[in-house]
């Protein structure tokens, strides 16, 4: 048939049925005539595959050639086939088949099994029309069968998993997705299938995110690297609460085509057993622990039997009482303890056994003899079902001596505090009086015993009791000294004013044992500093008084002075016309004007400082400034003077509006610029820097010069009302006292940094207008 199909060329010509009965591959030609569909040509390797030869074949339908399994029910080969033809006929497309079972007859009559993969193309003529259906079709029955076996024994495994009685887990991918569970894994998780399957486990269990185990799982999945576990905690939720698990885990990779795929979990829940295994090891752990802790006690710690054996001492009352373990042993209570014999151990261990026994002190003997006050403090138990008595002792000795001692130092002290001139009290740390002295009971006019039983409060002055009660509490809390001023009661019914101090004193062993104190009179003292306050108050009224008289002085001196200066006018113009003006008069002239000018600044000042004396402008009520505007001024001001040199003068208002009085400010700004242009150094150029800024939450105005400076006694006295250090210029000395006092009067202040020969730096802090 293909041998009719030819192309010719004129240099070759092509066999075309040679080459596809060479192609490789299983392929068929078929000519479209439903229902046959005549095989009309085929490939080799199909022949060779269907076991069938070409000339046995060609010719003959496809159904006919490839007969159906008759036994096999399930196989669709030939109908699939035929519907796949007839889509071709139908569309004019190609059709993909599925993988499908289609059966081959063998040469010994026997239908063998076999799987396709097939194609089914249409070859179309000139008009469109479908002339022949090309089948190419592929073996895959390897593949299918190798499939089905592995399904199988998945299948197997699956039913194996879900019987047995060990926990299992199939997890796929990195995210560790549940593809399979079986019941044990689903108890041990407290969970059901519908809610597990699919989903990462740490959704399922959001409570592992943290915990080592799912690390152990992700490792395997990311490594291939099984893993198993013995033991291994895992908290997992219980009614809300996380409780505590124990299993053996072992991790084995899946490999599929060389590659993890998932990961099998298997785990065995061994709970009970490692928390039975935990209680008995806990109770040897706290017997060891008991012991290692009884053996490393600083006191003597002893089990007694009701027969008045010992059933175990620790390290120390072996120690002290000098024995050793094996004849501590043999002892009874009696032989180590003088005061409870037989009958009064039988009843201390009976009422032991009954009721809870205060500490109490009694007496212990060594084995050489020595006997030595002990603390003991006492308890029954039952141990295995028999009653014991443990008794916890502590050499008191120590104790008792410092007590004597201090009880002989006690009646020292009382013997030197009786002969003190003041009055020497001690109280206790709940605030009560443990001892007054003689002279305070003089003061007081009562008994010892009274005033203990009254205590110090009946004789304080009521609008005292609240402060001094609190003070004293304070004090005692802090452990600190206690000082506090109070009156107090007198034997005459007089309240006299007491200076009250104290300081603790202490135990050796750090304990607060009390507060010692005195307390002397200073009514006198207190009188006295109500005379002096009368009298400050006299001179801050002298001293206004003194400030009104300078401003009422300056201001009645203006119109005199101004007089003076008009009539020397007139008299200079006089003498001017009278041509009896010569060299010596107009300079005595001169320096009259120059005097009376001077005269004048100098009232001026003086009005400017009672003003502020007078004024109080302490938190004065501001006004927004402009800063760059009020330099500006200023400068225009020194600027248009002809006696102030030029210099550079460099700015940085880092704060640039500010809430203050317009006025003070420029006073401010004006007297530190002009002396800074004022006392320049010949030296050198003349530079000044002038900054605003914030610092420590308050306004800075910082200016510096590379003037003259000061030297350290100058600095001293440089806010100073009138005082001068350069002679070479102007100036009446009040500048910097105008200064300071605006400055103080608006709760600020100036600093200075002066070099003599290098510079002067001021520094003036006011505070932030809220």
């Amino acid at each position: 048939m293909l041998n009719e199909i030819i192309s010719e060329r004129s240099d070759y010509v092509v066999d075309f049925k040679a080459v596809f009965e060479a192609l490789p591959g299983s392929f068929l030609i078929i000519q479209p005539n439903p229902p046959h569909f005549t095989i009309l040509e085929g490939s080799d390797d199909l022949f060779q595959t269907a076991g069938q030869s070409r000339h046995t074949v060609l010719g003959r339908s496809v159904f006919e050639a490839f007969p159906e399994n008759p036994v096999v029910l399930t196989a669709t080969g030939p109908s699939s086939l035929r519907n796949s033809f007839q889509n071709v006929l139908t569309t004019k497309m190609t059709d993909h088949m599925p993988i499908l079972r289609y059966d081959v007859l063998g040469a010994d009559g026997q239908f063998k099994e076999r799987y396709w993969s097939a194609c089914n193309k249409p070859v179309l003529g000139k008009d469109g029309e479908v002339l022949y259906i090309l089948h190419s079709t592929f073996d895959v029955t390897d593949q299918v069968l190798t499939t089905n076996k592995i399904e199988e024994s998945e299948s197997r495994f699956r039913h194996m998993v879900e019987q047995s009685p060990v926990a299992f887990l199939l997890t796929r991918g990195t995210d560790l997705i549940i593809e399979s569970i079986n019941a044990p894994m689903l108890r041990l998780m407290g969970k059901e299938t519908e809610a597990v399957i699919g989903k990462k486990m740490v959704e399922v269990l959001p409570e592992l995110k943290d915990q080592p185990i799912l690390t152990f799982a992700k490792r395997v999945q990311e490594t291939g690297e099984s893993f198993s576990g013995i033991e291994v905690q895992v908290d997992l939720l219980n009614e809300d609460k996380l409780k505590k698990h124990y299993v053996n885990v072992s991790y084995t990779p899946l490999i599929e085509s060389g590659k993890v795929t998932g990961v099998i979990h298997v785990a065995h829940d061994v709970t009970e057993q490692v928390q039975a295994r935990q209680k008995v090891e806990a109770s040897q752990e706290e017997l060891k622990r008991f012991k290692f802790m009884a053996d490393q006690a600083q006191d003597s710690l002893v089990l007694m039997r009701e027969n008045g054996t010992f059933a175990y001492l620790n390290k120390k009352a072996l120690e002290v009482w000098g024995y050793s373990e094996e004849e501590g042993q043999q002892l009874r209570v009696p032989e180590v303890d003088p005061v409870y014999q037989e009958e009064m151990f039988l009843q201390l261990f009976a009422r032991a056994q009954k009721e809870t026994i205060p500490q109490f002190e009694t007496l212990h003997r060594r084995k050489d003899g020595h006997i030595y006050p002990v603390e003991a403090t006492v308890v029954g138990l039952l141990l295995n079902g028999e009653p014991n008595l443990l008794a916890v002792t502590r050499d008191i000795t120590a104790r008792k001596e410092m007590e004597a001692a201090l009880k002989e130092s006690e009646e020292r002290f009382r013997i030197m505090a009786d002969a003190a001139p003041n009055m020497v009290w001690s109280i206790n740390p709940q605030a009560a009086i443990t001892y007054v002295n003689s002279y305070f009971l003089s003061f007081l006019g009562v008994s010892y015993d009274t005033f203990l039983r009254d205590n110090w409060l009946p004789y304080v002055h009521p609008e005292d009791i609240e402060k001094a009660k609190q003070a004293l509490a304070g004090a005692i809390q802090n452990r600190g000294i206690f000082t506090i001023e109070h009156r107090m009661r007198r034997h005459d019914g007089v309240f006299r004013w007491l200076f009250s101090q104290a300081a603790p004193s202490y135990l050796a062993n750090g304990e607060l044992y009390s507060y010692v104190g005195s307390s002397i009179d200073i009514t006198d003292l207190k009188e006295a500093e109500e005379a002096l306050a009368q009298k400050n108050a006299q001179l801050v009224q002298t001293n206004n008084d003194l400030d009104t008289f300078v401003y009422t002085a300056s201001h009645d001196l203006r119109s005199p002075i101004t007089t003076i200066e008009a009539l020397i006018g007139f008299l200079k113009e006089e003498l001017t016309e009278t041509a009896c003006l010569n060299a010596d008069t107009e300079n005595i002239m001169n320096r009259i004007i120059t005097s009376v000018s001077r005269l004048q600044r100098t009232i001026q000042d003086l009005t400017n400082i009672s003003r502020l004396q007078n004024a109080n402008q302490k938190n004065p009520k501001g006004e927004p400034i402009d800063v760059q505007e009020v330099y500006e001024d200023i400068k225009a001001d020194l600027v248009s003077s002809s006696n102030v040199p030029l210099c550079q003068i460099q700015t940085d208002f880092q704060v640039q509006q500010l809430h203050f009085s317009k006025k003070n400010f420029r006073s401010i700004l004006y007297n530190l610029l002009s002396n800074a242009l004022k006392y320049q150094s010949p030296d050198r150029d003349c530079t000044i820097h002038i900054q605003t800024r914030i610092e420590d939450d308050q306004l800075v105005l910082q200016v510096k010069d590379n003037g003259l400076g000061l030297n350290e006694r100058q600095q001293e006295q440089l806010f100073t009302m009138f005082r001068r250090f350069h002679d070479h210029v102007e100036g009446t000395g009040v500048g910097l006292f105008m200064v300071k006092r605006i400055v103080e009067n608006n709760n600020g202040r100036i600093e200075v940094d002066s070099e003599e020969g290098k510079g002067t730096e001021f520094r003036v802090y006011l505070p932030v207008a809220e």
